[in-house]
C-alpha cells in the first residue's frame, strides 16, 4: 500500500503478496506511450544481467549487486512489444542518477521479535499483478514521469511496463518454490510431483511466519513458471534477510540410515552457512523420530512375518510326511506328491522389495482302497493350513542419499557458486534446500502426506525465527562440493513459457 511522506514522495509501506486491491495497467497512447518506451529501453541492463540463460561457468554480470544499477544508466535495450525482439534503440529521456549507495540489510531481532518492523521505502521493489504473480521492479519511474509505474521482469524475463498495480516494499523472507509451469521438478514413482510439493511448503510456511510477524514474499504462489535469473532478481530488488529456494531431490543415490537432506549455501557468505546449519539442526530430529518409527512398524512385521513363514515351512512338512505314509500304505504312487512347490523368489517380491507372505491351498487326502491288513499307518485327511497373516505389508525404511547429505556450497570449476540463482542473488543470504528424495518410495509416502509437508514447512519457520534472533550457528556442515556437473536446463529462458498477467496482454 502507498502512502505520503514529509516530502511529499508516495512511500511503500512491506506487507505480504496477495493483500490491497488489484488494478489493472492503464495503457497509454501517443506520447505517453513512445515516453513509456523509452523509459523501458533503460531497464534491460539488468535484463542482460539478470534474466539471461547462463552456462554454470559463463560470465555473470548479475553476480555484483551494483549491476543493479544498470538499468538506470542506458547500458542496453527493450521493448514492449512481448512478440518483438529486444532490439529498441534506445532514447535520450531524461535518466535519474543511480543511487550510490543500496538500502541497508534488514536488522535482526530478538528471541522476543524475531522480526523488526520494516520502514516504509520511497520505491517498489516488486509489483502484484492482477492474477497475483509477483515481478521485481528494475526501474521505478514515478520520480520521473509522476506516473505509478515501473519497469518490471515477468516470469521469463521480459522487461515491461506496468502501471496501476500493487507495489511491494521490502520483506524479511523471500521464499522460492523450486520449478513450476510445465517444469515438474523429480516426480516419484507413485506421481507426487516436486514443483507442487515445493509450493505447499512455501504457502505452509508463509503462513506461519507471518503469524510470528514476518513479513514474506514468494516468488511464485500458483504452478507457473519462472526462470532462476528473475527468482534471482526478486531476491536483489527486494533484499529480504534470507531468501530460500525450496527444492526435493531426486535420482536413486544409495540407501542408508540417515537421512538425504542438502542445504547449498552461498560460497563466502557466513550468513548463509549459519542459516544452512540453523535448517538441518531444525529439520533432521524430526526426520529421525519418524524414521525410528517406521522402522519400529518393519521389526513388528518382519517378527510377525517370521513367525507365519515358519508356520508355512511345519505345513510343508506335514504334507510330506503324510505322502510318506500313503507311499508306505501302498496308498498312491511312490512318485506322487501332495506338496506344492515353493514360489519362484521373483513371484514373492513386491516392487519396492518388500516381500509377500507365502500362501498355500488345501490338499484333501485322495487314497486308493487298502490293499490288504498289513496297512498300520493311519492318514489324516487333512492337513491344516496356518491362518493367513493379519498384516499389512511395510517395507524398511531407508533414506536415500544418506552419503550426499550436509549443509555445503557447491562451487563450480572457476571457483563461483554452481546453482545460478544462488550466484545471481547479489550479496542477499541465501540457500537451496534439498528436502527428501521423492523418487525413493517410503520417502515419497511421506512427502504425500499433508501432514509431513507441514512438518517441513515448521522446520523451515523454526530456523527462520533462529536465524533471526538468536547467534547460534546449527549443525550438519560437510566439506564443499567443487566441480562442474549436468544438473538440467531448469529455470532457463529459452523454456519459459508466460503466465498470464492480467495485464491487457499475454507477456510471452
Amino acid at each position: 500500500m502507498e502512502a505520503a511522506d514529509r516530502t511529499g514522495m508516495a512511500v511503500i509501506t512491506p506487507h505480504p503478496p496477495g493483500t490491497g486491491r488489484r488494478r489493472r495497467r492503464v495503457r497509454g497512447s501517443g506520447r505517453r506511450r513512445l515516453r513509456r518506451l523509452a523509459a523501458l529501453s533503460t531497464a534491460v541492463g539488468l535484463v542482460a544481467a539478470s534474466c539471461a540463460a547462463e552456462p554454470a561457468a559463463g560470465p555473470a554480470p548479475g553476480d555484483d549487486p551494483a549491476s543493479e544499477l544498470a538499468f538506470a544508466e542506458g547500458r542496453a535495450t527493450a521493448t514492449t512489444d512481448p512478440t518483438a525482439t529486444r532490439d529498441v534503440t534506445a532514447t535520450t529521456e531524461p535518466r535519474p542518477r543511480p543511487p550510490t549507495t543500496l538500502p541497508p540489510p534488514i536488522a535482526h531481532g530478538t528471541p522476543e521479535q524475531p522480526f523488526i518492523p520494516l520502514p516504509p521505502t520511497a520505491t517498489a521493489t516488486a509489483v502484484v499483478t492482477p492474477t497475483g504473480v509477483v515481478l521485481p521492479v528494475v526501474f521505478d519511474r514515478r520520480a520521473t514521469t509522476g506516473e505509478a509505474s515501473w519497469v518490471a521482469l515477468t516470469p521469463c524475463g521480459d522487461a515491461r511496463i506496468v502501471s496501476d498495480l500493487e507495489p511491494l516494499g521490502r520483506a524479511h523472507v523471500v521464499l522460492d518454490p523450486g520449478h513450476g509451469g510445465r517444469e515438474f521438478g523429480s516426480v516419484g514413482p507413485a506421481g507426487v510431483v516436486e514443483k507442487d510439493l515445493n509450493l505447499a511448503v512455501a504457502l505452509a510456511a508463509e503462513t506461519m511466519l507471518a503469524d510470528a510477524g514476518a513479513s514474506v514474499i514468494l516468488t511464485r504462489s500458483t504452478d507457473v513458471a519462472m526462470t532462476t535469473g528473475v527468482r534471482a532478481a526478486l531476491a536483489r530488488t527486494v533484499r529480504p534477510a534470507l531468501f530460500v529456494s525450496i527444492h526435493h531431490n531426486g535420482g536413486a543415490p544409495a540407501t542408508g540410515d540417515r537421512p538425504g537432506t542438502i542445504v547449498f549455501t552461498k560460497s563466502q557468505s557466513e550468513a548463509s552457512t549459519r542459516f544452512g546449519g540453523l535448517f538441518h539442526q531444525a529439520l533432521t530430529p524430526g526426520l529421525i523420530e519418524i524414521a525410528n518409527a517406521k522402522q519400529e512398524e518393519f521389526r513388528h512385521y518382519a517378527i510377525v512375518f517370521a513367525a507365519h513363514e515358519a508356520a508355512i515351512a511345519d505345513y510343508d512338512r506335514s504334507l510330506a510326511a503324510r505322502d510318506a505314509a500313503l507311499v508306505a500304505n501302498g496308498q498312491i504312487a511312490p512318485t506322487a506328491t501332495t506338496l506344492p512347490p515353493p514360489a519362484p523368489l521373483e513371484g514373492r517380491e513386491r516392487i519396492d522389495g518388500t516381500e509377500v507372505p507365502s500362501t498355500r491351498e488345501p490338499v484333501t487326502t485322495t487314497t486308493m482302497p487298502v490293499p490288504d491288513d498289513r496297512t498300520t499307518v493311519v492318514v489324516p485327511d487333512t492337513v491344516p493350513l496356518p491362518s493367513p497373516p493379519d498384516l499389512v505389508r511395510v517395507p524398511e525404511f531407508r533414506w536415500a542419499g544418506s552419503g550426499n547429505a550436509g549443509v555445503r556450497s557447491w562451487l563450480a570449476d572457476d571457483g563461483r557458486d554452481l546453482l545460478s540463482v544462488l550466484r545471481r542473488s547479489g550479496d542477499v543470504p541465501a540457500v537451496l534446500v534439498e528436502y527428501l528424495y521423492v523418487t525413493n518410495p517410503v520417502e515419497e509416502a511421506l512427502l504425500a502426506d499433508p501432514a509431513f509437508v507441514e512438518l517441513e514447512a515448521r522446520a523451515l519457520t523454526v530456523a527462520i525465527l533462529r536465524f533471526l534472533s538468536t547467534d547460534d550457528e546449527g549443525t550438519g556442515f560437510v566439506a564443499d562440493q567443487v566441480g562442474d556437473q549436468n544438473i538440467g536446463g531448469g529455470g532457463r529462458a529459452t523454456d519459459c513459457r508466460e503466465p498470464e498477467l492480467g495485464l491487457g496482454q499475454t507477456a510471452g
